[in-house]
């Protein structure tokens, strides 16, 4: 059986779940969101590509831990909280005017969450005019269990090439894009409608960029072509 190596390219699946209480808080799987009451349409759901030893897709733990498994297997490993949302903080929990609350038409209850600012917390109390707020994120101090499928392998520089554009650019068309690589340079020609309509598109051709040559050091080059196509207007 085929194990699993540090750069690896790979697909699997996973659900999330707080230790000691068992609820789910993500799932790759949109059934299982649905079951766990936490879909969101505004989710994709589906397999998620993992290049192993990348902290920035995935936690160092489970970077380590998925070493030596293999392709097809499945494993569970635990998050400790100084390693995720760390512990609780007394300096974030706050006393708010409820008059400023209700000013910015933020209905202060207990048991609520509310954003202020770019800050989302918990009221804890609402006494009189003061109103009592946890800004800790809701799974401060929670150990986080990762319950793993590992998928499949990705083999090859187109198709992991392909796999970094779906990461960075996700619900694309693949088919819709060319790319074309010479062992030096990897030249990506992006669609009309993906070169005028998205706003990050030029923070997502160097994310692209900077992923191709992390996994492939030796591709000095990547260059992007924006592809427009006009009507013949010469009949």
């Amino acid at each position: 059986m085929v194990k699993v190596k540090n750069g690896d390219f790979i697909q699997i699946s996973y659900v999330l779940t707080v230790k000691g209480t068992g609820r789910v808080i993500e799932a790759t799987d949109e059934k299982k969101a649905k079951q766990a009451n936490i879909y969101d349409e505004k989710n994709s759901y589906g397999p998620r590509l993992m290049i192993v030893g990348n902290e920035e897709m995935f936690l160092k733990r489970l970077n380590e831990t998925i070493i030596g498994k293999e392709i097809g297997s499945k494993f569970k490993v635990q998050i400790p909280p100084e390693e995720t949302f760390g512990f609780r903080d007394s300096s974030k929990i706050k006393l708010l005017g409820r008059k400023e609350l209700v000013s910015k038409n933020i209905i202060p209850e207990v048991g609520r969450q509310i954003q202020w600012g770019n800050q989302s917390g918990l009221v804890l109390s609402v006494l009189g005019g003061r109103v009592r707020v946890d800004f800790n994120h809701p799974l401060v101090g929670q150990t986080i269990i990762y319950d793993v499928k590992i998928l499949e392998k990705i083999n090859g520089i187109k198709k992991t090439n392909e796999a970094l554009i779906d990461y960075r650019m996700p619900g694309v068309d693949l088919s819709k894009f060319t790319i074309k690589d010479d062992k030096v340079s990897v030249t990506i020609t992006i669609p009309e409608e993906i070169a005028t309509k998205d706003i990050y598109i030029q923070l997502r051709k160097l994310r692209i960029a900077n992923d191709i040559n992390t996994s492939y050091p030796d591709r000095k080059e990547i260059i992007f072509v924006d592809k427009f196509t006009f009507p013949d207007k010469t009949k």
